[in-house]
């Protein structure tokens, strides 16, 4: 087999692996694909043409495709390696400029797992078959039977660390064909060894996601299989983390107000971060944790270090860069929300955190050129992006404008933040209006967080003190 040498990396040809210092990094076979092709000729230019040609043989992609793969490998190999290896040569391709090493014939031992960046693609991919998923999702595996496992070291253990790792990556793209994905993979690892924690804690990952972004039927039944899926994997190996971040996640997904449940939620979190420090996830769910308890300068710091752990994640991106918001650090937040949008185009909330850091600096003409992008996004954004709008020209002495757009708003209320209403009525002058909705919106989680410190607000704290 063929193992190229560059850095502190080596990228194996033969199974698309890439590695650092011989830990393997679980990115997506056609981000790997990418990186062969530049690196079997460096220094020479590699046109885009040819590259969409050899990573996507079987039919059209966009170009857009072949850029998300060079941002990710840049960013990657740039937190690990301060080095610009890869040259954009504007109009024709790319290059890679660093040295590399070829080696033949290498032992063909599996590496070593430690905790490895699990970076954050949008990619087209081939669905998996639906019917594995929703055996093994449907909780089938609970219940089957405890075979010794396989020694450390053997082959049917390194594959399993394998189909784990392409599990995690698939999981991190939090999309519904990436949650499916991660299903299958994870229900390999426990198809393969039913004593294998890391399986179950998967599948409680899986279909956590599923119930927090409305991927299934029903949020009950997800939250449920979540909870069972991390009680097998505690049952197996105690000193789980991931199994105990799921189950802090899904508790701040159901809890109300109940002191009990809050403290346990935060209690699961920490635990989970104490066992497993490297675990990004892990941070960043607890920061959501502190952010919905209105501790946003700790959320902050949570988030912080959920990025530098896993700064290819961008559902921690996406929160840090709200989070910056709140904090009242504008630009980082701008930053992180452009970041956000570079590996996910279609991040609503992004957007979303952009244009009002963009209001809150006083840049009005960038906040309504982000609003308006948003109402263009999605059918299901237009109302968001009218209520976040109408505030904007009221501001402005737009009132039919601002008018107009509260009509938009209201009219898909159903699909608009509470929050966002509350800020357009009272933009227009409509306080009674305001109040109903603020009242609608004190039940929801990042209440406390957004009225103590979103500078929207700022007017209508004193009602709030006052009861109103």
């Amino acid at each position: 087999m063929s193992l190229y040498e560059f850095g502190p990396f080596q990228l194996d040809a033969t199974r698309l692996l890439l590695l650092d210092r011989g830990a393997p990094l679980p990115i997506g076979p056609k981000v790997v694909e990418t990186l062969l092709a530049l690196i079997e000729h460096p220094g020479e230019i590699f046109p885009k043409g040819e590259l969409l040609a050899r990573i996507w043989p079987d039919g059209y992609v966009d170009e857009a495709n072949l850029a998300q793969n060079i941002y990710v490998l840049r960013k990657l190999l740039r937190r690990r390696w301060n080095v610009e290896a890869i040259e954009t040569i504007p109009r024709r391709g790319y290059r890679f400029t660093a040295p590399v090493a070829r080696r033949e014939e290498l032992s063909r031992s599996e590496p070593r797992r430690v905790p490895a960046v699990r970076p954050f693609v949008v990619r087209r991919g081939l669905v998996l078959a639906a019917a594995l998923a929703l055996a093994m999702v449907g909780g089938s595996a609970l219940t089957s039977g405890s075979p010794s496992r396989p020694i450390a070291g053997s082959s049917i253990a390194a594959q399993d660390t394998r189909l784990y790792e392409i599990g995690r990556y698939y999981w991190n793209l939090r999309t519904r064909d990436g949650i499916a994905k991660s299903v299958a993979y994870f229900s390999r690892v426990v198809t393969n060894d039913p004593r294998d924690s890391r399986g179950y804690a998967g599948l409680a990952s899986a279909n956590a996601i599923m119930a927090d972004y409305g991927y299934g039927p029903s949020q009950r039944i997800e939250i449920a299989r979540a909870r069972g899926y991390a009680r097998k994997s505690l049952a197996l190996d105690p000193n789980n983390g991931e199994a105990y971040a799921v189950l802090g996640l899904i508790s701040t997904r159901t809890m109300k107000v109940a002191a009990p449940q809050i403290a346990r939620a935060l209690s699961d979190l920490r635990r989970a971060i104490a066992l497993d420090p490297a675990n990004g996830t892990a941070h960043q769910w607890y920061g959501m944790a502190l952010l919905e308890q209105g501790r946003v300068a700790d959320a902050y710091g949570e988030l912080t270090i959920a990025a530098q752990l896993d700064p290819l994640s961008v559902a921690t991106t996406a929160w840090l860069g709200t989070t910056a918001y709140l904090e009242r650090h504008y630009r980082d937040a701008i930053a992180y929300a452009n970041e956000t949008l570079d590996l996910s185009p279609q991040r609503s909330d992004a957007y979303e955190t952009l244009g009002l850091a963009y209001e809150a600096l006083g840049d009005d003409a960038r906040a309504e050129a982000t609003f308006r992008r948003l109402q263009h996004l999605c059918t299901r954004c237009a109302g968001e992006a009218a209520a976040l709008l109408a505030p904007l020209y009221a501001r402005s002495n737009r009132m039919v404008d601002a008018r107009a757009e509260l009509r938009l708003a209201r009219a898909e209320a159903q699909l608009v933040a509470p929050e966002d209403l509350v800020v357009a009525f009272e933009a227009v002058g409509d306080h009674g209006t305001a109040m109903t909705w603020l009242r609608r919106w004190r039940g929801d989680s990042t209440y406390a967080a957004e009225i103590a410190n979103d500078p929207r607000f700022a007017g209508l704290r004193r009602s709030t003190k006052s009861g109103a």
